[in-house]
């Protein structure tokens, strides 16, 4: 699509999200926890080799919807990562995971645009 665009309207698009080739060490340890949304339960671990690793899952009235997400973590910034493993269920290679806080200081995660609060730390 990138090339039709740039051919027909002479638009040139920035690259797709990727991690860097070399990323930045990151302290996971504040980031960890179990993160919930309506009908999404997100689980931020330190996987094999302490790795950063994502399990996003439906749950409740959407638990057939899809079966859960294995999402491995890159970090661009202690606070943004790229996340790999989704497959089909998105249009890139790489998808971003954005960590904040709300306004009353709960920790959330953001993927796709939706918010999710930190339920329980690990």
């Amino acid at each position: 699509m990138r090339g039709l665009i740039a051919d027909l309207a002479e638009v040139r698009t920035p690259p797709s999200f990727a991690p860097p080739a070399h990323p930045p060490t990151v302290d996971m340890t504040p980031l960890l926890g179990t993160y919930r949304r309506e009908g999404v339960v997100i689980t931020v671990t330190s996987g094999s080799g302490g790795s950063p690793h994502l399990r996003y899952e439906f749950v409740d009235g959407m638990r057939d919807f899809a079966p859960p997400l294995e999402l491995d973590l890159t970090p661009l910034s202690a606070t943004v990562f790229a996340a790999t493993g989704a497959g089909p269920s998105f249009s890139e290679d790489w998808m971003p995971v954005v960590f904040a806080a709300l306004v009353d200081g709960t920790p959330c995660c953001y993927i796709g645009m939706r918010c999710a609060p930190r339920t329980s730390p690990h």
